[in-house]
């Protein structure tokens, strides 16, 4: 049940990493957070186990949900592969997980966010800015996230629906640890990094708390990036 004058919120591979990090930020604000994933989360949050990919899955899930004010889509893969070593197989789940569950949990999420006047953030990546030379389709991807957050602000803004887009740079979390075959690799990573250091997914939620507060209200359609200045400097894909 949710509180009276309550805001609700669904956030996307929510169970761990900065989708976590982001659920409990935004419980921090206030908000009554929904978890969509395919594993549960660690703590106690309202969870549907939902496959982004499978639109009668998200369906399913927003059947049960009467009010929504914002979506996070958060859920997301990474890996590196140069072109040539890609497989037909491994584009496939990068594309259906990094733009069509995107594309398909906004779509079917959208009539509830309309009423709301709400709010939708995607996070991309900063590397939908700058080239990662190890992970073009990666990159393609997010770059995706990018133009779709401009095209959907732009056609939602009528209906006082706000849509942002967030870029991290490389955040300290499972899915860029698998990415690291020892500890000099990493700190390798964060030396590369204009700050000098890797992210921690806190730094996302900061940014995601503020894009969906009132305070960010006449932001819509923006793409910030959270990545210690990477996609500022012109030596990262060297």
């Amino acid at each position: 049940m949710v509180m009276e004058g309550k805001k609700v919120a669904i956030v996307t591979g929510g169970s761990s990493g900065m989708g976590l990090a982001i659920a409990r930020r935004l419980k921090e604000a206030g908000i009554e957070v929904i978890i969509f994933d395919i594993q549960k989360p660690p703590e106690e949050f309202p969870f549907y186990h939902v496959d982004i990919r499978d639109d009668g899955q998200i369906k399913s899930a927003l059947s049960h949900i009467s009010q929504l004010d914002i979506l996070v889509n958060n859920a997301g893969i990474y890996f590196e592969r140069y072109l040539e070593d890609t497989t037909n197989e491994e584009i496939d789940d990068m594309v259906d997980i990094n733009i069509k569950g995107t594309y398909l949990m906004t779509r079917n999420a959208l009539a509830k966010i309309k009423e709301r006047q709400g709010s939708v953030i995607i996070i991309a990546s900063c590397l939908g800015l700058v080239p990662e030379l190890t992970s073009p389709l990666y990159c393609t991807t997010k770059a995706g996230l990018i133009m779709l957050t401009k095209c959907l602000a732009q056609q939602y803004a009528d209906c006082g629906v706000r849509v942002n887009c967030v870029l991290p740079g490389p955040i300290n979390t499972p899915l860029l640890q698998r990415s690291f075959p020892d500890e000099a690799t990493a700190v390798r990573c964060a030396e590369r990094v204009p700050l000098k250091r890797i992210g921690e997914p806190e730094d996302i939620a900061n940014m995601v708390a503020f894009l969906v507060s009132g305070e960010a209200g006449y932001i819509t359609g923006g793409a910030f990036p959270v990545d210690g200045g990477v996609s500022s400097s012109s030596l990262y894909s060297k």
